[in-house]
């Protein structure tokens, strides 16, 4: 079962990179009466992982790149190991969960903030056996909506950037296939070079600045798919600095909203990011 769960979390963390977005029609959002909310946060700390060394798209991918990969991958992993040490150990007494539950607490205060009425929300460490979840979307036949949003939450190497990739997929009217599904990538530069003067900073104040970009990170994924349950229209073509395994890049697509130091837009697939405007 844990399998089952596993392989269902990658494949729909994979909307950033395959198409994936499914707005939802405004003719099911009009039937949506309440709608009940699971946030699932399955990690217990930060995820580390070796860059890939490249080897599997040289070979043209497939599982023969990926066997040639390993070999190489596990030796950095091993490389990794006691750096990820030092660099896990101060961080351990900061919980996403807890901070991301205030978070979403801080947004049902304020109802007008969803574009469906939330009849129940919690915070999940994780998802439900798969008979239980089953039993949930056929029971929205003749119930609430119901509605489930995937979280995983990284550092990238280097520790350039605090990021979360979420999946979020609502199911009505006991249908098996979402009406609405979509991927919302959120990041914040941390800022810093020196890893240990990032930690510093990152811990200070009793992880003042680690526990605002958990709470930042929750309330932005919440803002993005509100938006785009709702029908935002996208806007003009904007550019952003995005950190990904440690580099920096510029990333395009067309914005639904702006806020200071802060851009929503779409990519090709449809992925929803918020990023800062003035990312290094």
């Amino acid at each position: 079962m844990l399998r089952f769960w596993l392989a269902l979390a990658a494949l729909l963390l994979l909307g950033a990179c395959a198409p994936f977005h499914r707005p939802l029609a405004a003719a099911d959002r009009n039937k949506v009466q309440e709608v009940d909310l699971r946030v699932v946060v399955a990690q217990e700390s930060f995820m580390f992982s070796a860059q890939s060394p490249g080897v599997s798209a040289a070979t043209g991918g497939g599982l023969i790149g990926a066997l040639i990969d390993s070999s190489v991958q596990q030796s950095r992993q091993k490389d990794m190991s006691a750096e990820v040490q030092a660099i896990v150990g101060p961080l351990l007494d900061y919980d996403y969960r807890a901070e991301a539950g205030r978070a979403l607490e801080a947004q049902l205060g304020e109802p007008s903030s969803f574009p469906l009425k939330i009849r129940s929300a919690r915070l999940l460490p994780a998802m439900p056996v798969k008979a239980e979840h089953e039993a949930r979307i056929a029971a929205t036949k003749n119930g609430p909506a119901y509605m489930v949003l995937l979280l995983q939450y990284a550092l990238e190497p280097g520790l350039g950037a605090f990021t979360t990739r979420t999946s979020a997929l609502l199911w009505q009217d006991g249908r098996s296939e979402p009406s609405y599904r979509a991927a919302a990538i959120v990041q914040t530069p941390v800022g810093g070079v020196a890893r240990a003067t990032v930690i510093r900073r990152l811990t200070a104040d009793d992880g003042q600045v680690l526990r605002g970009m958990m709470r930042e990170s929750m309330t932005q994924t919440l803002h993005a798919v509100a938006l785009d349950i709702a029908g935002a229209r996208s806007g003009a073509v904007k550019t952003a600095r995005f950190n990904v395994n440690g580099s920096w890049v510029t990333l395009a697509g067309q914005s639904f909203d702006e806020r200071p130091g802060r851009v929503l837009f779409r990519d090709q697939d449809g992925a929803l990011y918020s990023v800062r405007s003035a990312a290094p």
